[in-house]
């Protein structure tokens, strides 16, 4: 095993420091800049000037005043300064990640050495991040379509039920008002039978778009499957949720739809369920009550929105029901 020289050893090192593709810096204890290389030069637009011999304040002074190097959020050059007083030298060691203002990353080690030295190494780890954003945005995306209704592009069962139980833990928690709706399209399948399953479709995209139009931006809307959907509305009464649906109602008669067919219209029925005091009550019960709801509307001639009640329901409507859509 041979070994080499210490005056080899030390060219090697003096040689690798001067070339490397890394940007390596050295301060003296006071923080006076004793060396850079090229390449520490190119990486902060430093623009071939030598910074040796100066305080590494100026070089964060340049860095800000010029736009150049690191992409510093800061307001001011004091505040800069100040965050920077704060963390360097705050480690023997420190490793951290920042960005350029031209989009590059790097990876930044700090190593104190004694007497006092600091050595700073900089890697350029810009791929690496864009394969990690790349990779964060393919898996957003994924979880995206997950809980997304491929027909209507709303949301689909899983998130509807999902922020159903996150929003009536808040709605207990806080004691707010509370409504969970689901709404069925009257007669679906006779629109099914008569004009064909892509007309069906075409319904379902536009009660779905209709809603979105109606309801307010806070209010949380799914396909629960079929021509079933669940509206979640927050912070909002049984008389506020019944007033929303009931208008809601009202104005889809009023919708053109002579896409799908001349003279076109379709009608739906909804049950409303709202949080109560019974602390036995849960998330799925709440969602349960609103299913009965919409089967007391649907049995009192559809086309109607009705409010969930423990007592059996009356046959008197809660709005007049309209001529029945086309079938």
């Amino acid at each position: 095993m041979s070994l080499l020289m210490p005056e080899t050893l030390s060219e090697i090192m003096r040689h690798h420091v001067t070339f490397s593709e890394n940007g390596i810096a050295i301060f003296d204890p006071e923080n006076i800049f004793v060396y850079h290389n090229h390449a520490f030069s190119e990486m902060f637009g430093l623009e071939e000037r030598s910074f040796n011999g100066l305080h590494s304040d100026q070089w964060l002074k340049w860095m800000y005043e010029h736009r150049g190097g690191v992409n510093i959020e800061w307001d001011t050059l004091q505040g800069w300064l100040d965050y920077v007083h704060g963390v360097v030298r705050s480690k023997p060691f420190r490793r951290f990640e920042t960005d350029l203002v031209d989009g590059r990353w790097l990876l930044i080690s700090e190593q104190i050495y004694a007497p006092g030295y600091l050595v700073m190494h900089c890697a350029d780890i810009t791929q690496q991040k864009q394969t990690e954003k790349k990779l964060k945005e393919a898996i957003s995306e994924i979880a995206l379509l997950a809980q997304t209704d491929e027909l209507t592009g709303m949301p689909n069962r899983r998130y509807a039920l999902s922020r159903l139980q996150e929003e009536f833990a808040r709605a207990r928690r806080y004691r707010h008002p509370f409504c969970v709706s689901i709404l069925d399209l009257d007669h679906f399948k006779n629109i099914n039978d008569r004009y064909g399953h892509a007309s069906g479709d075409e319904v379902l995209k536009h009660f779905s778009k209709f809603m979105h139009s109606q309801l307010r931006r806070g209010d949380i809307i799914g396909r629960l499957g079929g021509e079933e959907f669940c509206v979640l509305l927050l912070e909002t009464s049984m008389e506020e949720a019944l007033a929303a649906l009931t208008r809601m109602s009202h104005l889809l008669g009023n919708e053109r739809l002579d896409h799908i067919a001349p003279q076109f219209s379709y009608s739906f029925s909804g049950g409303i369920a709202t949080l109560a005091d019974n602390p036995q009550q849960d998330a799925h019960s709440l969602l349960a009550n609103a299913d009965k709801a919409l089967y007391q509307a649907k049995s009192a001639g559809r086309n109607r929105v009705m409010p969930y009640r423990d007592e059996p329901f009356g046959s008197a409507p809660l709005h007049s029901e309209k001529s029945p859509p086309n079938p």
